[in-house]
């Protein structure tokens, strides 16, 4: 995994990690997450799934 397809990783998961917890700040307050928020961190960990699979092919590749 090059360096570039790292940080990208990395900030798809620390948007992941910001949504869950302002999920967890809503919960204590007895509010559920808004359709936006739970659409937006989908989006997230599609792209880093579609990432790692791409990485993976890529390896596979030139294997």
């Amino acid at each position: 995994m090059t360096s570039y397809n790292a940080t990208i990783l990395r900030e798809h998961l620390a948007d992941l990690k910001g949504w869950i917890s302002h999920w967890q700040d809503d919960a204590f307050c007895r509010l559920i997450p808004t359709e936006s928020s739970l659409i937006l961190a989908k989006a997230h960990a599609e792209s880093a799934l579609a990432l790692l699979d791409r990485v993976e092919a890529e390896q596979k590749e030139s294997a």
